[in-house]
């Protein structure tokens, strides 16, 4: 099984001025506790990319919460790490951030670069998508058989057990699924909330 994680780069440090109240946005916006770096390391191969302008760079974000790393930056560290026995796959997505907007035209622009600079790598975007629409302004044509696991509003409509799961809190919710996720994992693929 190749391990994914969803919101990949929140294990990253929030903007200066979000640091003070890391402990309200962090209970959920939070989904990994290791850098993308990290997780490099230790392995993973999938890699879900939330990103929003923010000071006239990329930088990943999710919900409330804006992280100060970079997205070129780290699709450079990316490149690194992906070989043609292992590459490295990512979904980027144009988070619906409420504090800074979604700039779509800026974010197609970002796409075609990245595609344009990706030709014939080891690191291979699966898909760009624009969050809170049913625009994707890119779909790489790879059939890639994962399953992503996470707290979502249909998986709180079909599973939620008591009042608790309807709360997007996801450091519990990996806590009390991931194990399962796990060993009900039938596809090469599986994408976790702290991996």
């Amino acid at each position: 099984m190749i391990y994914g994680t969803h919101n990949s780069a929140t294990g990253g440090q929030l903007v200066w001025w979000l640091r003070p109240l890391a402990w309200l946005v962090n209970a959920t916006s939070k989904c990994q506790t290791k850098s993308i770096a990290e997780q490099l390391e230790d392995g993973v191969r999938l890699f879900n990319l939330q990103v929003t302008k923010y000071n006239g760079e990329w930088v990943f974000s999710h919900g409330t919460a804006i992280y100060k790393e970079e997205l070129i930056p780290t699709l450079s560290l990316m490149q690194h790490y992906a070989t043609t026995e292992k590459p490295i796959y990512f979904q980027l997505v144009l988070d619906d951030n409420f504090l800074t907007g979604q700039p779509c035209e800026e974010f197609r622009e970002l796409v075609e670069l990245i595609v344009e600079d990706l030709k014939g790598d080891n690191l291979k975007m699966l898909y760009a998508w624009i969050e809170g629409s049913k625009e994707y302004p890119y779909k790489s044509g790879i059939n890639l058989s994962y399953e992503e696991h996470y707290w979502t509003l249909d998986w709180a409509r079909n599973y939620a057990k008591n009042l608790l799961d309807w709360v997007p809190l996801p450091k519990r919710h990996a806590k009390q699924h991931n194990r399962e996720y796990k060993a009900n994992c039938k596809s090469e693929f599986l994408m976790l909330d702290f991996y």
